[in-house]
């Protein structure tokens, strides 16, 4: 289910991106640039920095993985530097009663999977969808389709 500020903000969404792979920023900004012609795309490398800019404004979709981030996995990297789980994430976001959509991309996890372990975390309330990896276009596209609708300024058709 869309939220209300959803529906009024589709042509130009405020979408918040959370991963600590730089690849997968590479490969899913251009995309949801080409989905949204005009997008406000924050990205964050680590849940901790992201969780403030959640708390100071609702986004109109968050998008992140559910890896536990306690264990370093960047060169150089520290736990400090990684911060919160994805499920420490969700219980955080259905604690806070968010009504955005929280679109989960996964590797680790078939659906069921990460729908199972996501609704012991974030309870009934949060409107979740998932995607495994590897992620290709067209199932970015339907997750976009899925939490936000159709973009005025998109092609794409499931």
């Amino acid at each position: 289910m869309k939220s209300e500020l959803t529906a009024k903000h589709l042509s130009n969404p405020r979408v918040v991106f959370i991963d600590d792979e730089e690849w997968l920023h590479q490969f899913l900004e251009p995309m949801i640039r080409n989905y949204f012609k005009e997008v406000t795309l924050l990205k964050f490398r680590n849940r901790n920095e992201a969780w403030q800019e959640l708390v100071r404004v609702d986004p109109d979709l968050l998008i992140t993985d559910l890896r536990n981030d306690n264990v370093p996995t960047l060169p150089g990297s520290t736990k400090e530097d990684l911060g919160m789980s994805g499920f420490d994430l969700l219980r955080l976001l259905a604690a806070k009663q968010v009504k955005y959509p929280v679109l989960v991309i996964s590797g680790c996890l078939s659906i069921s999977g990460m729908e199972g372990l996501a609704k012991k975390c974030a309870g009934p309330n949060l409107n979740v969808s998932y995607l495994t990896k590897p992620l290709t276009t067209d199932l970015l596209y339907q997750g976009l389709l899925k939490c936000l609708g159709p973009s005025p300024h998109s092609n794409f058709t499931a």
